[in-house]
């Protein structure tokens, strides 16, 4: 008998067992609220069920067995045998991130990073009713929401658009959560009805011949202004033929045998003008109707490739769920307009900038239960996520109702850490300052951890919502109250409408949601204010700056001069306006990439395609705002450059453990540092006193004659010595022995449970660079 090759069919089963997943792990948030929902027991039960089939007709029988204990436990509780409690929840979430992470290495050997045995195991006693003992699988730093259906395939894209807006979601530690609400209940239920199979791929290609025959209707539309120029133009004949003819009837003597002649060119003329308007009325309503088709087309083709954004948003309970608990925090996630539509692959793109602003306000923004009982907050604090659509944007807004930001703090971290200066502080807005925590490597964290302080996080959001999507980045925050993150996205990363500007006789492309206003000043409202040229409106002064400037571009002598055009724009807490010689209109364009080999070219984001054929650069808000500033001497979040380096860098390692001692000897001397070693603390701090210079200092805890928070105690209570980053790095773990670090003055720890060398280099250079 000719046995089928199951692995042809793994792919398929990846991306269906992508939709179960992330309806049962939306299901154990629910139950948590609503233990006894029938309807949603029965449809868990089912996935479950469905999940075990699927999986060992293709072989994975690893899945297949967890699918059948998360099954028997789903059978007890439907028939009454044992009743969900919370307490299950971590039990659940350990089978089904070892589901993912078998279904994601399907075929691997991964037998060292997940015991699925013991799994097995830990489940069977969930099932009996014994408590069980729930380990991470597989062991991860950083909580990952379930598997978010923007990465699936077609028939769950389909399915998703009929889900209808989720209520509020709860997502905490505790066990008391809010019953959860039919319209919650209705979305999980399973929608098969009118979908069909389509691969990503084949949208992609559909769109981009939509984005071809746009820019042909462009094109079209211009031929019909021409067409109007020179109908124009043939009336204007006609009628000069007609004054003509006028004047040489009176004149009969002259004409003579001209005359048939000129009856003959007479008729010629009108038939041309008759023809002219006959053709320009039939060509416009052409236009008019191609316009109307070639609209609709890609209006539909667009809505093949949008998703409701709850696809990603649904993963979020889970999330927040998880770094409660690893933050000790108590947490309700509150979500909003998950039916606002969002194009697939912009989607795909926002779950990153989320989960790391998720994670900062779980982490910073919200308080401690006891902080918030005295502060007369409630003990649970709350995050809401919200979307909502404003024209051709999608707005995102991810508010807490924690601490808040404080711009004095950021200030001082800033100046610490050499972003800014210390004049540059005194005269930067509380407003501004906030801005600063969008840099790379910034942190007012005053320890860097494995998951905290390291200044990787809203570098990353500014990175892929301004820089990848063309979006636009808020934040609001008033100190003690809370703070919002208001993230505004283009629906469509294909198409935008932007505005058209001439400079030194080229024309460029705005995109308008960067765009505050258009205006015309008079040469006289431009004034000077801190050696730079300004201009005021609303109360509020706006740097001036010539775009041909910051675009390297020679001044245009015919440009006009009585009336200046201004465009002003606004991005991340600042606003500039830009001279420009003219506008030229406001109109949707297509966004052309400009390729591999020109990736990053300063100031220009992509090109379109105009309808005389001419090709215009679109610009770079980012770019501008920052080159800009520069050039008006504001470079505020602008890291100051170090002085140029001594020669190679030097580390202290303590450590009395040989092996370690070697292993992070061969990581630093590989990475081109000079390496001192000392086999304790006070000998490292004997030969620190004694002349020794290094960059940093890496040391253990536990150590004889000298601890590791004995010693960094000593160095930052010497003034000669104070400014040395001290790096712990021990498997000391528990948060009393990380606050103990914080006390002792360390600049990060570092626990040898998650540690790699990536980490500890990476963590090295931010804090001696």
């Amino acid at each position: 008998m000719v046995e089928f090759d199951r692995s042809a069919f793994i792919q398929k089963f990846q991306e269906e067992a992508t939709e179960y997943l992330q309806r049962l792990n939306e299901g154990v948030i629910t139950l948590e609220g609503d233990p006894k929902n029938r309807e949603l027991i029965d449809q868990m039960l089912r996935d479950a069920h469905t999940l075990k089939g699927s999986s060992r007709m293709v072989g994975l029988l690893d899945i297949s067995d967890i699918a059948h204990r998360l099954e028997d436990i789903m059978v007890k509780i439907r028939d009454g045998e044992m009743q969900f409690d919370p307490s299950m929840s971590d039990s659940f979430f350990e089978a089904l991130d070892a589901i993912v992470f078998l279904k994601d290495n399907a075929g691997k050997d991964v037998s060292e990073q997940i015991d699925v045995p013991s799994l097995l195991d830990r489940l069977a006693a969930v099932a009996s009713g014994s408590p069980s003992e729930v380990s991470q699988v597989p062991p991860s730093a950083e909580p990952q929401p379930a598997p978010s259906a923007a990465a699936a395939p077609a028939p769950h894209e389909s399915q998703a658009r009929q889900t209808s807006e989720p209520e509020p979601a709860a997502a905490a530690p505790g066990p008391q959560q809010a019953p959860a609400q039919p319209a919650v209940e209705e979305k999980l239920q399973t929608r098969t009805q009118q979908t069909v199979r389509i691969r990503t791929e084949q949208v992609d290609r559909l769109l981009n011949l939509v984005s071809e025959v746009v820019i042909s209707q462009i094109k079209a539309e211009q031929h019909a202004r021409d067409l109007r120029v020179a109908q124009a133009l043939a009336n204007d004949l006609y009628q000069a033929w007609r004054r003509v003819n006028a004047s040489l009837a009176f004149d009969v003597q002259h004409v003579g045998a001209a005359s048939d002649d000129l009856g003959v060119i007479d008729e010629m003329v009108t038939e041309l003008k008759n023809r002219m308007t006959h053709m320009l009325k039939e060509y416009s309503d052409e236009v008019s109707r191609a316009s109307t088709v070639v609209a609709d087309l890609q209006e539909h083709s667009m809505a093949i490739r949008m998703l409701p954004v709850s696809t990603v948003f649904n993963a979020f309970p889970r999330a927040v769920r998880d770094l409660a608990r690893q933050f000790k925090k108590e947490v309700d996630l509150v979500i909003e307009g998950g039916d606002t539509e969002l194009d697939k692959k912009v989607l795909e793109e926002i779950n990153d900038p989320l989960i790391h602003i998720m994670r900062n306000a779980v982490d910073h923004g919200i308080e401690p239960v006891e902080k918030r009982r005295e502060l007369g907050k409630p003990e649970k604090g709350t995050i809401r996520l919200a979307a909502r659509q404003e024209g051709d944007h999608i707005v995102i807004e991810i508010s807490d109702d924690g601490a808040g930001i404080d711009p004095a703090a950021v200030k001082a971290a800033a100046v610490r850490k050499g972003y800014i200066t210390e004049s540059e502080a005194k005269s930067m807005s509380d407003r501004e300052a906030t801005y600063l925590i969008f840099e790379a490597g910034f942190s007012t964290s005053p320890i860097i951890t494995e998951i905290s302080g390291r200044g990787v996080g809203m570098d990353v959001v500014r990175e892929f919502i301004v820089d990848k999507l063309k979006g636009s980045l808020d934040v609001e925050s008033r100190p003690g109250e809370g703070t919002t993150f208001r993230l505004t996205i283009p629906l469509t990363l294909a198409i935008i409408r932007a505005l058209l500007v001439r400079v030194s006789g080229q024309v460029f492309a705005i995109p308008t949601a960067s765009i505050e206003e258009t205006l015309r000043i008079d040469p006289a409202e431009v004034i000077k204010a801190e050696g730079r040229e300004v201009i005021r409106r609303q109360r509020r002064t706006i740097p001036l700056v010539h775009l041909r400037d910051v675009l390297g571009l020679p001044a245009d002598e015919e440009a006009e001069t009585r009336k200046l055009p201004v465009v002003t724009i606004g991005f991340s807490g600042h606003r500039m306006g830009f001279l420009v010689d003219a506008f030229v209109g406001e109109q949707q364009i297509v966004i052309k990439t400009l390729g591999s080999h020109l990736k990053h070219v300063d100031n220009v984001a992509g090109v379109t395609i105009l309808g005389a054929g001419e090709v215009v650069p679109i610009l770079n808000v980012p770019d501008l705002m920052a080159n800009a500033r520069r050039m008006t001497g504001k470079t505020a979040g602008t890291r100051v450059k170090p002085a140029e380096e001594r020669g190679p860098r030097r580390v202290l390692i303590c450590e009395d453990s040989f092996t370690t001692r070697e292993l992070e000897r061969s990581i630093f001397e590989a990475a081109g540092y000079v390496v001192e070693t000392a086999t304790d603390g006070a000998a490292g701090l004997t030969k620190l006193r004694g002349g020794l210079q290094v960059d940093a200092v890496v040391t253990d805890v536990q150590m004889p004659n000298m601890t590791g928070f004995e010693l960094t105690r000593a160095i930052k209570s010497d003034d000669a010595l104070k400014d040395i980053p001290v790096i712990i790095v021990t498997s000391l773990e528990r948060e009393e022995e990380k606050a103990e670090g914080i006390d002792a003055g360390a600049d990060a720890y570092i626990t040898k449970s998650v540690f790699n060398q990536d980490t500890l280099l990476d963590t090295v250079e931010r804090l001696i660079r």
